[in-house]
């Protein structure tokens, strides 16, 4: 009779196990920051978040932030889908104004985005690129039309990117 139990409760349990071991299988693996990028950090008044795998800059004078983000997943990304790991990070995302560019003598996306994040309204200023298999996304945001004096230091941070 014991033997019996054993074998319908294994019999039983088998179907739980299968699906929980091909569920674990099947699951995205943890995101994780590109190792072929190096960069320069921007300078201050910008310091380094710390919240995220992805590195990420705030201006403490302005609010402004510079972040990178990295995929480097075997799917092969568009351009465009590159932008819509930001565009999907704020709440009703406008384009403003999109435009194909040249970025390290290579085509990239140059995306200006409205929207909002936490109820306050934001402007995103973004690049997506690929390289060695990579694709990436940097962006320069803070609140509506105060960027300008942020632009240099997103620029000088984009020119810094070298690839291993």
């Amino acid at each position: 009779m014991k033997k019996q139990l054993i074998a319908t409760f294994i019999i039983m349990s088998f179907p739980f196990l299968i699906v929980s071991c091909v569920s674990s299988l099947l699951q995205e693996k943890a995101p994780t920051f590109s190792k072929s990028i190096q960069f320069t950090d921007p300078k201050d008044p910008f310091y380094r978040l710390n919240k995220s795998i992805y590195p990420a800059w705030k201006n403490k004078n302005t609010g402004a932030v510079i972040s990178i983000i990295s995929d480097c997943t075997d799917q092969t990304q568009s351009l465009m889908n590159l932008q819509q790991l930001i565009l999907d990070s704020i709440e009703q995302p406008k384009i403003v104004k999109q435009e194909q560019i040249t970025f390290q003598n290579k085509p990239a996306n140059f995306v200006t985005a409205t929207g909002q994040l936490e109820q306050n309204d934001i402007e995103v200023h973004s690049i997506s690129f690929k390289r060695k298999g990579c694709g990436y996304v940097t962006s320069l945001s803070g609140k509506i039309n105060s960027l300008q004096n942020d632009q240099k230091s997103f620029k000088d941070f984009n020119e810094s990117f070298r690839f291993e």
